[in-house]
């Protein structure tokens, strides 16, 4: 009999993590599901369940440091999901703007936004390093190599066969949630504030272009025949999405 693992998603805020998370969840029970800090419908973080709540858990997901592996007794797999940091940076300022506690964002300039807020500041590497005040890019490196699936948000469908291929997840079709629709694209943007995040962002920049890399290796493992089944399903995925989407 196999053992039962624990699955942890690491969700970096703003790389597509919702529509990745609401795939995620339904491959589990309600009672198998610790979602962002909340189990069971009630607000209820991992240190706060006792023991029998721990054992029934089979998958995690929030926007936690790599570590939550720490609190089961069980084998674990991790996986994540990457974005470039520009893309992330602006989409993430225009996002929190209207949510709820950081309506003052709309008072900052996008580049006061960057140079004020610490989530605009290599938050990629803060959270696969757990470290907010020095986040190590070197360690970050070394975890992402053990995790079973590192995705990018920009190879959103290939990400997707690779964790189906990996869990053996049953559906994964999606229609994107979640989406920051009153934003600038990156081109709209001057060269001197993309630099700017881009200086501020430099350890997730290396990161990111390594994230790449390991999602290239694995692309590159796959059998003639998986990777007919990635094109159907990539095809399939677009249909789904013309049928679905409002």
């Amino acid at each position: 009999m196999t053992e039962e693992k624990v699955t942890v998603f690491i969700h970096i805020p703003k790389t597509g993590g919702t529509t990745l998370n609401d795939i995620f969840k339904g491959q589990y029970t309600n009672e198998a599901f610790h979602d962002h800090d909340s189990y069971l419908g009630e607000v209820k973080k991992l240190e706060e369940l006792d023991n029998h709540e721990l054992n029934q858990i089979s998958a995690v997901a929030g926007h936690h440091f790599y570590g939550d592996h720490e609190y089961f007794n069980k084998p674990f797999d991790y996986f994540t999901m990457l974005r470039n940091p520009v893309e992330r940076v602006v989409s993430l300022y225009y996002f929190l703007q209207d949510y709820p506690g950081y309506e003052f964002i709309r008072e900052l300039s996008l580049e006061e936004y960057v140079m004020q807020e610490s989530e605009a500041n290599n938050n990629q590497t803060v959270l696969l390093s757990s470290n907010w005040m020095n986040p190590d890019i070197e360690l970050a490196k070394e975890r992402l190599k053990t995790f079973k699936v590192v995705g990018v948000t920009e190879m959103f469908n290939e990400t997707l066969f690779l964790l189906k291929k990996e869990f053996n997840w049953e559906n994964v079709y999606y229609v994107k949630q979640n989406v920051t629709k009153k934003r600038k694209k990156v081109e709209e943007i001057s060269t001197e504030t993309v630099d700017l995040i881009k200086e501020r962002n430099s350890l997730d920049m290396e990161l990111y272009e390594y994230a790449k890399e390991l999602m290239e290796e694995k692309l590159k493992k796959l059998s003639k025949l998986e990777r007919i089944q990635l094109e159907i399903y990539k095809r399939n995925q677009r249909n789904y999405m013309k049928k679905n989407s409002l």
